[in-house]
């Protein structure tokens, strides 16, 4: 009888691997250890910080919560410096900034296109 790779796997424990591979096996566990090598194995892989999972989300907040006069504010209170602020809201200052955009935002109020398209239905 021989014994193949897969009942070898699943009998697998921290202390059968090499020292090498035992901190990666503690802080995902030997079953996401397994997938990993699955998915990965043999290749480099750059495990990103923290900070590079959520930066996506906190250029998001950025953009949310930009009134045309915070970005001092904002880059304090996010931890970035204030020309990544600018980087991120870049396309809200080309627009016209917030207060504008925001003004331009009145529940009920027509735009100028959406007059001239009811004035083109009428006639």
């Amino acid at each position: 009888m021989t014994v193949n790779e897969e009942q070898l796997l699943r009998d697998l424990t921290i202390e059968d691997l090499q020292e090498q591979h035992r901190d990666f096996a503690e802080a995902l566990g030997m079953e996401n250890l397994i997938k990993l090598s699955e998915h990965f194995g043999g290749t480099s892989i750059y495990v990103p910080q923290k900070r590079e999972l959520v930066k996506q989300r906190v250029y998001g907040m950025i953009r949310k919560e930009y009134d045309g006069t915070n970005i001092k504010d904002l880059a304090s209170k996010y931890d970035v410096s204030e020309s990544t602020v600018y980087n991120v809201i870049r396309d809200i200052l080309l627009r016209g900034g917030a207060k504008k955009e925001a003004a331009c935002n009145i529940p009920g109020q027509l735009d100028l296109a959406e007059c001239l398209l009811a004035l083109q239905e009428k006639l």
